[in-house]
């Protein structure tokens, strides 16, 4: 959640005392609190700071990221200056955002394998990496266009664009950042896009081939050597 009202706005005293997500896990607070739903394994969620005397410049990466602490803060540095793509090119699965003062960036992954969504609420914006808890928070109604769309064109996500089944709730679309700042919200891309119109250089296929198998090694061994995590099981019946 960010930008919404103040303590002074009788809308933010309602949300301060309703919004509080059931069994979830607080990773930073006021004023613009962030958290952690659902079954997250404790090396699934890390947070870094850019200086202890700065604790409102800050990284929150959730999922399975292969970049090390340092890494993280130095992307830290980075993203507070505006460089956003880097964040995106660690290897493994992960869903990032930065706050730096008061403004939020929070950044979708280039495939839209972990989509993020996004809804006005309170003056301000409430963000979720699903869209059924952020239509609960504002009571939306069913989007009957778009489960049309999803009826008719079910092989054609562009027809859905960045809408969902509920109205008012809204998807950051695949490859862009969505930016929260003074109250204004922002949608914008972070990976360069190639001109139809200009034909592009033509790329070396030996070094696309080998980026290709460098980044897929890297993300399996990111995947391997992650912590294993065995589930809870009861003793068989004697």
């Amino acid at each position: 959640m960010a930008d919404a009202a103040h303590a002074d706005d009788p809308a933010g005293q309602d949300a301060e005392r309703t919004v509080h997500p059931v069994g979830a896990q607080l990773l930073w607070g006021d004023p613009d609190p962030l958290w952690a739903v659902g079954d997250w394994r404790p090396d699934e969620i890390r947070t870094v700071t850019a200086d202890p005397a700065d604790p409102f410049t800050r990284l929150a990466v959730l999922g399975c990221c292969g970049a090390g602490d340092e890494e993280l803060r130095r992307a830290l540095y980075a993203a507070r200056g505006g460089a956003l793509r880097h964040l995106t090119e660690w290897p493994g699965s992960y869903t990032a955002v930065v706050q730096a003062g008061r403004r939020i960036t929070v950044l979708g992954d280039l495939a839209g394998a972990r989509p993020v969504f996004y809804t006005p609420w309170a003056g301000g914006t409430a963000y979720a990496t699903a869209a059924l808890p952020l239509a609960d928070l504002i009571g939306a109604q069913l989007d009957i266009g778009h489960l049309a769309a999803l009826l008719a064109c079910p092989d054609s996500p562009e027809a859905l664009g960045d809408g969902t089944p509920y109205v008012g709730v809204r998807r950051i679309p695949p490859g862009h950042t969505l930016i929260l700042r003074e109250g204004s919200r922002e949608i914008t891309g972070y990976e360069p896009v190639a001109s139809l119109a200009v034909a592009a250089p033509e790329a070396d296929p030996e070094g696309a081939v080998e980026g290709v198998r460098e980044a897929l090694t890297a993300a399996v061994r990111a995947r391997l050597t992650a912590p294993r995590h065995a589930p809870d099981t009861l003793l068989p019946d004697p």
